[in-house]
């Protein structure tokens, strides 16, 4: 039987032992019932199997656990079910990463990885940067001046702020429409294309529409907000005949990631599992801005989404939420050329405008 393995850190509070938590997790996340009531046939179908056990510190443990194959019934949702289903519930558990060999057939991960879009963008070997437009509220047409400024500073791509949808300030279709116009008339003056993700999270198949409309309208790429619309959905668009790439943004993933005993590893949310489900640049707050990463979890996030071991193409991390232009040959000299910085306020504060803030970054780049 084909199995894949799970790594958990696990944390026993009082009353609690490791044994017993460990079976606990293999029966919950499986037959759902207590061990004297199944089968010996149908507990080997179908619970999960401890592997390995082994102390980290006073009550915390690294274990593994393998899982059949089949209990995800060839189903992204169903995996998902498996990996963090019902003991999501129970304090203490903590995903750290999955062995992605025998999950090829579920999985096709991302379109382009670090390799397609260097090949797309016609950027061999630096690290690259994107703008955002913001804030809400404003136009269509003030978002594309925005735009406009940014392409003729040379900045890499820019993208929509997550919170951009269908509001009737600046409408889906108006903003992508005109924002893409922009970029090209720029391109017609300073030489540089300027590559535009759109923000189409959207409910249902709505998410496919604004899909579509946006590579109808010009746009180079999307962003996705996995943890709203749905992890399985940005893989179903990972797979579209349009082949835009994906930028996936982290907004509604916190309660995963800021529990130091619970949910997920920022590692393992961002750099694995945005990966698998088809993510080509993933998005993560990063140290030392106005969320509260730590320097090594930044680092082994882009370990992770760059490690070439996993069966999937590796990605670009996207290192944003507090990244200030002024520190930018730092966090390249810490991250190395095969990231994508994210820049937002920095830029929107420089004295002399967006354009001047776009040639600085791209001076640093280039350099």
């Amino acid at each position: 039987m084909n199995r894949f393995t799970v790594f958990y850190r696990i944390t026993c509070y009082d009353g609690e032992n490791i044994d017993e938590k460990l079976r606990w997790i293999c029966l919950e996340q499986g037959v759902e019932l207590p061990e004297e009531v199944v089968s010996q046939a149908i507990l080997d179908k179908v619970a999960g199997q401890v592997l390995d056990v082994k102390p980290l510190g006073k009550n915390s443990y690294q274990a593994s656990i393998s899982w059949p194959i089949e209990n995800a019934g060839a189903d992204q949702t169903q995996f998902l079910n498996i990996l963090f289903g019902n003991i999501s519930l129970k304090r203490g558990i903590k995903v750290t990463s999955v062995d992605w060999e025998n999950l090829t057939d579920l999985f096709q991960g991302p379109m382009f990885g670090i390799e397609g879009i260097r090949e797309e963008f016609g950027i061999k070997e630096r690290p690259m940067a994107c703008g955002v437009l913001k804030p809400m509220g404003l136009s269509a047409d003030e978002m594309a001046s925005q735009a406009r400024q940014f392409a003729l500073g040379g900045i890499d791509m820019i993208k929509d702020d997550h919170g951009l949808a269908n509001q009737e300030y600046a409408p889906f279709q108006e903003r992508v429409s005109k924002v893409a116009q922009a970029l090209q008339l720029a391109m017609k003056e300073s030489g540089v294309l300027t590559r535009y993700f759109p923000n189409i999270t959207a409910s249902g198949s709505k998410l496919i529409e604004n899909y579509e409309l946006a590579a109808d309208l010009g746009a180079d790429g999307v962003m996705v907000l996995p943890d709203l619309c749905g992890y399985e959905s940005m893989h179903e668009l990972a797979q579209h005949k349009l082949d835009l790439a994906i930028i996936a943004h982290p907004s509604f993933s916190g309660t995963f990631v800021t529990d130091p005993e619970h949910g997920f590893t920022p590692t393992f949310l961002y750099g694995e599992l945005y990966r698998a489900f088809g993510a080509d640049f993933t998005i993560y707050p990063n140290t030392g801005g106005r969320f509260s990463f730590t320097p090594e979890e930044c680092k082994e996030l882009n370990k992770a989404a760059r490690n070439s071991n996993s069966p999937f193409k590796p990605v670009l991390p996207m290192p944003g939420g507090g990244m200030k232009r002024e520190t930018l040959p730092h966090w390249i000299s810490e991250y190395g050329n095969d990231t994508v910085f994210l820049l937002g306020a920095s830029m929107l504060q420089h004295p002399s405008g967006l354009e001047a803030a776009a040639k600085e970054v791209s001076e640093v780049l280039l350099s």
